[in-house]
C-alpha cells in the first residue's frame, strides 16, 4: 500500500486558504472522512498532533491518526495558499500537507505508509515541484509519480 495509490483526484487541494492549524486539521478531516465520519477523523488528527507536531520540516507536515471508524485507509493532500505555523523544529511555517488515517488495526501498514511519505518528502526538488504545480491536477499528476520507485 503507497500513499499514491490511496488519494483521488478530489483528496488532493491547491491553494486552500486556512488561517490556523486547527483550520488546516479540520479541512484534512473532511477529505479524508467517509459520509458523517469527518468528526471521528478529527479526533484521530487532532488527538496525534497532541503528542507533538506532524511537521517534518521545510514546510511539510505529515498530520496522521488511526480510528475505529475506518475500514479501509484514506489519504489527504493540500496545498496552502499561505503557510501556517505548525509547530515545526525548524520554525518554518507549513504549506504542505499529506495526511493519512487508517482503521485503529493497521498498525504496520500505518507505519509502512509514514515511512513512505517521509522519505518522498526528505527530498528538496519533490518539495519544489509539489510547490510549482499550478492547480490541484498538477499537484495530484506530482504526487502520482510517488508510484514510481524513490
Amino acid at each position: 500500500m503507497r500513499f499514491c495509490d490511496l488519494l483521488t483526484p478530489d483528496s488532493v487541494v491547491a491553494g486552500l486558504r486556512v488561517r490556523s492549524r486547527g483550520a488546516v486539521l479540520e479541512a484534512l478531516a473532511q477529505l479524508l472522512a467517509p459520509p458523517d465520519q469527518a468528526l471521528a477523523v478529527l479526533e484521530a488528527l487532532t488527538e496525534r498532533e497532541g503528542v507533538g507536531s506532524t511537521a517534518l520540516g521545510h514546510g511539510f507536515a505529515l498530520p496522521h491518526g488511526r480510528s475505529s471508524v475506518l475500514e479501509q485507509p484514506r489519504a489527504a493532500f493540500v496545498r496552502l495558499a499561505q503557510p501556517v505555523v505548525f509547530g515545526a523544529a525548524d520554525g518554518d511555517p507549513v504549506d504542505l500537507f499529506a495526511a493519512i488515517v487508517t482503521p485503529s488495526h493497521f498498525t504496520t501498514e500505518h507505519l509502512s505508509l509514514l515511512a513512505d511519505i517521509a522519505t518522498r518528502a526528505s527530498e528538496p526538488r519533490t518539495l519544489a515541484r509539489l510547490r510549482a504545480a499550478q492547480h490541484a491536477s498538477a499537484l495530484y499528476a506530482e504526487l502520482a509519480e510517488w508510484g514510481q520507485p524513490a
